[in-house]
């Protein structure tokens, strides 16, 4: 798949421990119910120095953080683990993300000298005071104010990724323009994933996001925006909530931005002690996949399509809190999740664990073995070339490399990235 040799660029999940409970997040069921199966810890420094060699490291060109399942400023080893990569490889970029809402002012600024000269630290942030903690829940305005003012004091870049969502639209140009004078070089609005259809009270099919407390009881919901510059249109169907017919039209109202629809949001919340509409959440470990069913015309359509690995073309690999090699983020992601996509989930655990979970773990090998291992040199690449995602193909990669039948909510987030950001 990749040579051990080519490789220049990782993906760490620094941290699998996270201050917020986003709703779209696969640590949590919509914000609520915590996820069990992927493990809560941190890459030690003692963990960096065991799994990559010095000259590994002296090969990269650059190293990302930004994770499945935790913010890397949770990592209480993250400055001494940078300052060792920059210690063997002054060259080495460094991109980041985080939602800012914590650590001390020590920490900001000593972030700030290390990705000074080459790195930028993106902050997470969806909104102002008002309208962030919507979807950041869990998060803090006064610690990210005090976060994204230490970093930037250092001279070192930062750039706003601003999640677009209803309750939101009418700041991103005010937004934008505090991002000016706090000194951020960029100022992205990206459009938001994470939306499904769910069925309302009323039996029509709403285009949404429900999101759920820590005893599963219902809380609010979020919308998508309006504008459709900034709204990720398709969206995969959710029957689980009243049990109505999914063939109903949608119907969606237009809100008034500045009061009524945050008000409608505090409203809800308060109504939240009782549970409006308990959720009853599927566990991917009890879906039984059967192999020999007939095809779906989509599903067809993904066995059909050719697989552009974007880890082979940007010779990366993703290795996550506990050490585990994945050739991306997305694959790494799904491989723990405990709540949604089952029919994902089930043939990626059964295929890595064909494989052998432990082939794959930094714990129990080096990771050039774990590059020259079967799993790399021929599973990934034969379950690319397979046509079929009852056998070798996997659904997971058909959705987000699939040249012709790519996620499209996903490949809408990342052509906003792309077309609507503005170089500050």
């Amino acid at each position: 798949m990749i040579d051990y040799k080519d490789i220049i660029h990782i993906d760490l999940e620094a941290s699998s421990l996270c201050n917020a409970e986003c709703p779209s997040c696969s640590r949590r069921a919509s914000g609520g119910i915590k996820n069990s199966t992927f493990t809560e810890t941190f890459m030690t420094l003692q963990n960096i120095k065991d799994w990559f060699s010095v000259d590994f490291i002296k090969q990269l060109h650059m190293i990302t953080m930004c994770g499945n399942y935790g913010d890397a400023m949770t990592n209480p080893d993250l400055i001494p683990i940078l300052q060792y990569f920059k210690s063997i490889n002054s060259e080495i970029f460094f991109h980041m993300n985080t939602n800012a809402s914590g650590r001390d002012t020590q920490f900001w600024l000593d972030l700030g000298e290390i990705f000074k000269e080459k790195g930028v630290l993106v902050f997470s942030v969806d909104g102002l005071e008002d309208t962030n903690w919507i979807y950041r829940r869990g998060t803090h305005w006064d610690k990210i104010i005090h976060a994204m003012t230490n970093y930037i004091s250092t001279g070192a870049q930062a750039r706003w990724e601003f999640l677009v969502f209803r309750h939101n639209q009418h700041q991103i140009e005010e937004a934008k323009e505090l991002s000016k004078e706090m000194g951020f070089k960029q100022f992205h609005a990206k459009k938001a994933m994470g939306f499904v259809n769910v069925i309302n009270e009323t039996g029509s099919i709403e285009h949404n996001m429900r999101v759920y407390g820590n005893e599963g009881q219902f809380e609010y919901t979020i919308k998508p925006p309006i504008n459709t510059e900034t709204k990720n249109i398709n969206s995969r169907q959710d029957n689980r909530s009243l049990g109505k017919d999914p063939q109903q039209n949608t119907t969606e109202e237009t809100p008034n931005l500045e009061s009524g629809y945050l008000k409608d949001i505090n409203l809800q919340l308060e109504k939240s002690v009782v549970p409006l509409q308990p959720i009853k959440w599927h566990n991917n470990q009890d879906i039984n996949i059967d192999p020999t069913r007939e095809l779906s015309e989509h599903e067809k359509q993904l066995g059909e399509c050719d697989i552009d690995c974007e880890a082979m073309a940007n010779k990366k690999i993703f290795v996550n809190s506990y050490g585990l090699v994945f050739p991306c983020c997305y694959t790494s992601a799904i491989y723990d999740d405990e709540f949604g996509g089952g029919d994902m989930v089930v043939p990626l655990r059964t295929f890595i664990n064909t494989y052998g979970k432990e082939n794959i773990s930094l714990k129990h090998n080096s990771l050039k073995d774990v590059i020259d291992g079967d799993i790399y040199t021929s599973g990934w690449i034969e379950s690319f070339k397979d046509r079929d995602i009852r056998n070798k193909r996997l659904k997971a990669c058909s959705i987000f490399c699939g040249k012709e039948k790519k996620r499209e909510d996903l490949t809408a987030s990342l052509d906003s990235l792309e077309k609507e950001k503005s170089l500050i």
